[in-house]
């Protein structure tokens, strides 16, 4: 039984993302500024009212920007930032014993991620550690003997011992 993230697929996948949530606000962003000098400078005589939408406008759009860059674009920039360091980083890989698996999701480094219980085992000592998982399910059972390789504590291949 293998488990394994495809670390080059996921970045392109999440890179793809980001590069579509960014020309999504480009484009909005082009569309209230035309549609508010338009609104104003195409009014002829009585130019308040247009100049009141427009600002009305602005301030909605304004409203988007702090919940589109505080919630939808920063978990996808966690994600790119998180697999675009992969390369560089460092992968330890360690022999553990799963002690318990959580389907509980939490957040780290800005990815949505999945707690395993485990003991670390090594030759002068055992220690008992949470790493993270992406997916929510895993097909290893309680007391399995892992080889894994993590990344920032988060588990990216797991193979079990026969």
């Amino acid at each position: 039984m293998n488990y394994r993230v495809d670390v080059s697929y996921e970045y392109k996948e999440v890179k793809s993302k980001l590069f579509r949530l960014s020309l999504l606000f480009a484009l909005l962003l082009t569309i209230i500024i035309i549609s508010d000098i338009l609104l104003v400078t195409l009014s002829k005589e009585n130019y308040v009212p247009f100049m009141i939408i427009s600002m009305v406008i602005t301030i909605l759009f304004s409203w988007f920007s702090i919940f589109f860059f505080s919630n939808i674009y920063s978990d996808v920039n966690a994600r790119y930032r998180y697999f675009k360091g992969y390369e560089s980083g460092l992968k330890p890989t360690d022999e553990v014993e799963l002690l318990q698996i959580s389907h509980e999701p939490c957040y780290m480094n800005g990815l949505i991620v999945y707690p395993l219980f485990v003991k670390f085992i090594s030759t002068l000592k055992t220690e008992d550690k949470i790493i993270y998982r992406l997916e929510e399910k895993i097909n290893f059972e309680i007391g399995d003997k892992l080889t894994i390789t993590t990344y920032q504590r988060i588990l990216l291949s797991a193979e079990k011992h026969k």
